[in-house]
């Protein structure tokens, strides 16, 4: 039901349609708290406090749609579903920068003050990852085609029923993470408490929760299907480099970017290696088979 490109299709034409229409409804809040219609609390404020910062919802969107993505191309290709991994932290990067520019004030503070040299931090962190990427998606490309365990099959239905059971999980983690955020706004706005967790957080600690532990059991079930050193490697790797991103959602400024891009760069270099590793491996046995014409 989730697999199919029809579904894949109309997903797109409604999260264009979403987007947009989330969008001017931000614009519109913003305008009216411009105008002095609307007040918040002043951590909530840098959400509406600039037009700018209205493209941060239709970012929202778009990465809840790269989600989608990654589930969709998750049972086909193991090492594409982590690309798409890649390509949705980049857009909470570019998410994140959007709003950091709205907040920029170079009149009444310095300019190397900690709030701009962490937009510093994320625009160049940002190049790095669309670099890497750009990597990791070239190195998909150029990969030798192998021939598959005749019961490869049976890895893709169970990698289809992971996602299956992974889909309505997912809906139900966002629904719980909007809810209890909007929960901690209304409690700070009572002075109930004193701060909120950072919006670019919310959902998306548990999606990569859950995403590891994804990955470990596909990683697992890939025993079944093929002896390969290099393949079990190369999952294995791709395994920590979702940890390593997960890891980057508990700390904050360079610490956030550095976790980033380690992550990123880690899963780039595994597929080199495992690259060349399979070149080596596909050069012995073809020196095997002349062997023993």
């Amino acid at each position: 039901m989730f697999f199919n490109d029809e579904l894949k299709e109309k997903t797109e034409i409604i999260t264009l349609y979403v987007a947009a229409g989330g969008f001017l409804i931000h614009l519109a809040i913003v305008f009216l708290h411009m105008g002095g219609l609307i007040s918040v609390h002043p951590q909530v404020e840098k959400l509406i406090s600039s037009p700018i910062a209205a493209i941060y919802t239709p970012f929202s969107f778009i990465l809840i749609y790269e989600v989608y993505l990654l589930i969709y191309y998750l049972p086909r290709s193991f090492s594409i579903a982590i690309a798409k991994q890649y390509e949705i932290i980049s857009l909470i990067l570019i998410r994140r920068i959007f709003k950091d520019i709205s907040n920029l004030d170079l009149t009444d503070t310095p300019l190397l003050v900690a709030e701009n040299l962490n937009l510093l931090y994320d625009i160049i962190g940002f190049l790095v990852l669309f670099f890497l990427i750009f990597l990791f998606r070239y190195l998909l490309v150029k990969r030798t085609e192998r021939p598959v365990n005749q019961n490869i099959e049976g890895f893709i239905v169970f990698k289809k029923m992971i996602c299956s059971a992974l889909v309505p999980i997912l809906i139900i983690l966002s629904v719980y993470s909007l809810v209890s955020w909007i929960i901690e706004v209304n409690q700070l706005n009572l002075g109930l408490i004193s701060t909120v967790r950072d919006f670019n957080n919310i959902f998306y600690n548990e999606f990569f929760t859950a995403l590891i532990i994804v990955d470990v059991l596909i990683l697992v079930a890939s025993f079944r299907y093929t002896d390969r050193y290099s393949l079990i490697i190369r999952n294995t790797g791709f395994v920590i480099t979702t940890v390593l991103i997960r890891l980057s959602f508990s700390v904050y400024g360079l610490a956030n970017v550095l976790l980033l891009v380690s992550g990123v760069a880690f899963g780039v270099l595994v597929l080199y290696i495992y690259s060349l590793y399979d070149g080596i491996d596909k050069g012995d046995r073809t020196k095997e088979s002349y062997a023993y014409l």
